[in-house]
């Protein structure tokens, strides 16, 4: 065969072969807003929020994070001990001039637990999941006293970074995998069961973003107590 044509063969099959690749190369950009409902008293801990807006609504979104060594609360005495044990363990208090507050951040880098988990199901069946980079719950010290009173408690804020692991993917999402993050409010609601409303805004703009892809992606582990919390609330 002709050297050039075999050449120029050769050259026309890279090509397609590189087409190819490049065509199964998909990306997404997914967002969403919560409004739901949890506890740190709970065990395990968990935020189960419904989504509001977005391309991921409707659906329903999961928090929950790993309480392995964490003490539960003795009624017979005046104070919390498990709240004790997170505010000792886990928030560190940020003393910049006129941005005063207590910042707590899952996991703990010290106790050697699993990382914060999540899960995200939408009502097509979709489902999205993975762990938490970081979880950090932040309380202002509006007096700058550096102590906490209960009424800086009510009102917290909250972050989340978001890896999305392929192995969690179900129906459109079955072969993605990427990273995100979201950010809103942290309340208490009831101060007898601890029960805190999580917020990510907002019905109109969904702030709460994923970006996926469907290459180079890696496989996650989460921690075996979700089948618990799924059995509860997938319903």
């Amino acid at each position: 065969m002709n050297k050039k044509l075999l050449f120029g063969i050769v050259g026309i099959c890279f090509l397609l072969f590189s087409a190819v690749g490049v065509a199964a190369l998909e990306f997404k950009t997914e967002k969403f807003a919560l409004n739901g409902s949890g506890s740190l008293m709970d065990s395990p801990p968990y935020f189960l929020s419904t989504v509001i807006s977005g391309t991921l609504s409707p659906g329903t979104f999961l928090f929950w994070l790993d309480d392995t060594g964490w003490p539960t609360d003795d009624i017979g005495t005046p104070n919390n001990e498990r709240w004790d044990f997170i505010f000792s363990n886990y928030f560190v208090y940020d003393s910049t001039v006129d941005n005063e507050g207590w910042d707590g951040k899952f996991p703990s880098s010290t106790l050697g637990e699993m990382a914060p988990s999540w899960r995200c199901y939408t009502e097509a069946g979709d489902t999205l999941g993975g762990l938490c980079s970081d979880f950090t719950i932040t309380i202002r010290d509006y007096n700058g006293n550096g102590i906490l009173d209960d009424n800086e408690y009510i009102n917290k804020v909250f972050s989340a970074g978001l890896v999305c692991y392929i192995n969690y993917g179900k129906g459109c999402f079955t072969s993605f995998c990427g990273q995100g993050s979201c950010s809103g409010t942290l309340d208490l609601v009831d101060e007898e069961t601890w029960e805190e409303e999580l917020y990510v805004p907002s019905a109109t703009s969904a702030s709460g973003r994923l970006d996926l892809r469907d290459v180079g992606c890696e496989t996650g582990v989460a921690p075996a107590n979700w089948g618990q919390i799924k059995s509860i609330h997938r319903d």
